[in-house]
């Protein structure tokens, strides 16, 4: 099992690569954006594949991989060619290599000021 780090209610997907990486990003997830990962990574895409695989072990319930697979198949059944398929089914969700996000449950801030991530840390509206 991986250790779940945590700063102040934002989870810290790979402090470890603070060092190396040029950007931070702070993620909300979910319907409200309850869920806080800050990533380290050197630009937006390899910020995402950091969530993913975060999440794959913190937070499986935020893919809506099911919901893609499904779409793919009754446009493949209603006679879509595959990538028209794909298409269709990909409508408004973040992909990465594995999973996928819908993109109205994902926000993010590149480089988050302290002020910015402290206003994450204390949002009132985030249960206890």
């Amino acid at each position: 099992m991986t250790t779940r780090l945590t700063s102040f209610g934002i989870d810290l997907a790979n402090p470890n690569d603070a060092q190396w990486t040029r950007h931070r990003y702070l993620f909300a997830l979910g319907v409200y954006g309850w869920t806080r990962v800050l990533v380290w990574a050197n630009d937006h895409d390899d910020a995402i594949e950091e969530l993913a695989e975060w999440c794959e072990t913190h937070a499986p319930g935020l893919f809506c991989d099911d919901a893609v697979h499904e779409l793919f198949a009754e446009a493949t059944t209603e006679g879509y060619s595959e990538e028209d398929a794909w298409e269709h089914a990909e409508v408004d969700t973040i992909r990465t290599e594995s999973h996928w996000f819908l993109s109205w449950e994902v926000s993010v801030i590149e480089d988050p000021t302290r002020e910015e991530i402290l206003n994450a840390q204390r949002d009132e509206r985030r249960p206890a």
